[in-house]
């Protein structure tokens, strides 16, 4: 059947289900993780012996979390990460083939793993080693691997990897903060340089907020790369770079909506408005019942529930495998088209490196050689799975089946080769039933709690202008919560956008709305007088009363047009009406 005669929606899924993504300079970060995982199996190999070694490879995959950020910042997220990864493995491998215990410790695992790991790492490789961990563990035990030596592998695995990683990048010079702030830098040039009303409003907005997004980004990055040198050379240039590329936002939406009104950006309050909310709104916006991380967790909960459940009943073997598949397939943020991609690729990629698994084994590659072809294999997955995730899974089967081996050497090859294909089948097959048959409305919650909390965070910085306490620790910390809800507004619509378009799609015209008061206030926020430009006190009044006639957030329609009215109307009463620009944003 050609592509032509099926429908374009199909079509395209077809396309981005097969398609292979450029990833230039890949290769760096596949020689770094690699390098980190032979350092680890070399030590695990001459610790425990060639065999028992690379169990704790799953471990060392661990030990690069958050690569992108500045070694220091590094450091605590490594500690916990290990701290952590080492504890689920404990508790995996005590938890044994005791079904109820190893699915309560499993579910548990993946509830708290992926909710802490998104509210304070939210880096690659993603929470999904720390139920993969426990998850093997369980499978060792009973198979006759000590305990201790389970454990003990993972701490090894995981704490030889972060050293390495750590030694790594400051032999390497790397600069995360430096990158940040050129990053930051290009996506300021193409808001400010874009020509007043050559672009659509839809246009300027998303460049609006990639450079608001890339500035706070970079300051969070360069305040937690300073360390004990707050006054080295270096870090001032960067910041004042990085209060320039500020400004020079400011400036441009200041000239939109109140030409001619000086403005006032001094270095300390950018220091105390740029950077990330406390680690407290962190995890208060993470653990609330509608947030986007607490969606994903309970959800990858069920999952491994349903899944542990169904292989224990059907009595097909040990659930590790089967909730490895889940892991894999629900610990990221995704819509449901994304996340069946996943699980579909998960299926074909196993498959297919069941194969290349043979392929090797029939090389009969012992001691030293196996540990060889792990770490090609390592190499290969991190070359490979961000281009397209089934070429990713065709190399880790075949690696995460020498585990399973190397750990059961008396049990029949087939037997575990054939144990896998169907726990994978069970896995996958059960996440995409929880994907598409469980929170089906949901990502309208979702949307409507997100924009609710940005409506909230608006509030509290127009009573902080209207007191004139726009400067004050509260009113700085208002403006900085303001900006993290703004960003994350589009980052859910878009989410949610492809789950349920026709129910969400006209929230677009929402958000664009909310974006333009939303900015429009910070900037006036910078100028010199802003009770002079904005009337906060009326604009707070005009949102409290929109916001007390707004039903009770959940997954009834709300009329997005008259939201995006009640937001352009608030904008209109409290910007000088003689000094609005009528069709830029």
């Amino acid at each position: 059947m050609r592509l032509s005669a099926l429908p374009d929606t199909l079509v395209r899924e077809l396309l981005s289900f097969t398609e292979v993504k450029p990833a230039p300079g890949r290769w760096r970060f596949a020689l770094h993780a690699t390098t980190c995982v032979t350092v680890a199996i070399i030590v695990l190999a001459v610790v425990l012996g060639p065999r028992l070694g690379i169990i704790g490879l799953t471990g060392a995959f661990l030990g690069f979390s958050a690569a992108a950020k500045p070694w220091r910042s590094r450091l605590p997220v490594l500690a916990v990460t290990a701290a952590a990864y080492v504890a689920f493995v404990t508790l995996g491998a005590l938890a044994g083939s005791n079904p109820i215990l190893l699915t309560v410790v499993l579910a548990t695992v993946g509830l708290v793993g992926v909710l802490g790991y998104n509210t304070f790492v939210g880096d690659r490789p993603g929470p999904m080693f720390f139920i993969i961990g426990p998850a093997i563990a369980s499978y060792l035990a009973p198979a006759g691997v000590p305990i201790g030596v389970i454990v003990e592998a993972g701490a090894l695995g995981v704490g030889v990897s972060a050293l390495t990683s750590q030694i790594l990048q400051v032999l390497a010079r790397s600069h995360p903060e430096t990158d940040a702030v050129e990053a930051a830098q290009k996506a300021v040039a193409a808001y400010v340089d874009s020509p007043p009303g050559a672009l659509g409003d839809a246009e300027i907005g998303r460049l609006r907020d990639q450079a608001y997004a890339a500035i706070f980004s970079a300051a969070m990055v360069v305040e937690s790369a300073v360390g004990r040198q707050p006054h080295s050379k270096r870090w001032r240039r960067l910041n004042r770079r990085l209060r320039h590329l500020h400004a020079q936002v400011i400036r441009r939406l200041v000239t939109v909506r109140m030409p001619g009104s000086p403005i006032a950006v001094s270095a300390l309050e950018q220091r105390r408005y740029l950077g990330s909310p406390s680690a407290a709104y962190l995890l208060r916006w993470t653990i609330s019942q509608s947030s986007m991380a607490w969606f994903s967790a309970r959800r990858l909960a069920a999952t491994i529930v349903i899944t542990c459940a169904v292989v224990y009943g059907l009595h097909i073997g040990h659930p590790y495998w089967a909730v490895m598949t889940a892991a894999l397939v629900m610990t990221i943020h995704g819509d449901r088209l994304t996340l069946t991609h996943r699980a579909l690729h998960r299926l074909a990629g196993t498959v297919l490196g069941v194969g290349l698994f043979f392929g090797i084994h029939s090389l009969h590659p012992q001691g030293s050689w196996v540990l060889v072809a792990a770490l090609l294999l390592v190499f290969m997955i991190q070359l490979t799975a961000v281009r397209n995730y089934a070429i990713g899974v065709l190399f880790v089967t075949p690696m995460a089946l020498l585990i399973s081996v190397s750990g059961n050497p008396g049990v029949p090859l087939r037997s575990i080769v054939g144990e896998r294909l169907l726990e994978t089948a069970v896995g996958a097959t059960i996440s995409l039933i929880i994907i598409w048959f469980t929170g089906r409305r949901t990502p309208i919650r979702l949307v409507r709690r997100q924009f609710r909390r940005g409506l909230r965070a608006l509030e509290r910085v127009l009573i902080a202008l209207a007191d004139g306490a726009e400067a004050s620790p509260q009113g700085f910390e208002a403006r900085r919560d303001l900006a993290f809800e703004q960003l994350h507004c589009a980052k859910i619509l878009q989410i949610a956008g492809r789950d349920l378009p026709p129910e969400t799609g006209e929230w677009k015209e929402v958000e664009g709305a909310l974006g333009v008061l939303t900015y429009t206030v910070l900037a006036g926020c910078w100028t010199t007088s802003p009770l002079m430009h904005l009337d906060a006190g009326e604009m707070a009044r005009l949102l409290q009363r929109m916001i007390s006639n707004l039903p009770p957030v959940g997954t009834t329609i709300v009329d997005a047009a008259d939201v995006s009215r009640d937001l352009r109307e608030i904008l209109d009463q409290g910007v000088h009406p003689t000094r609005t620009h009528p069709t830029e944003t």
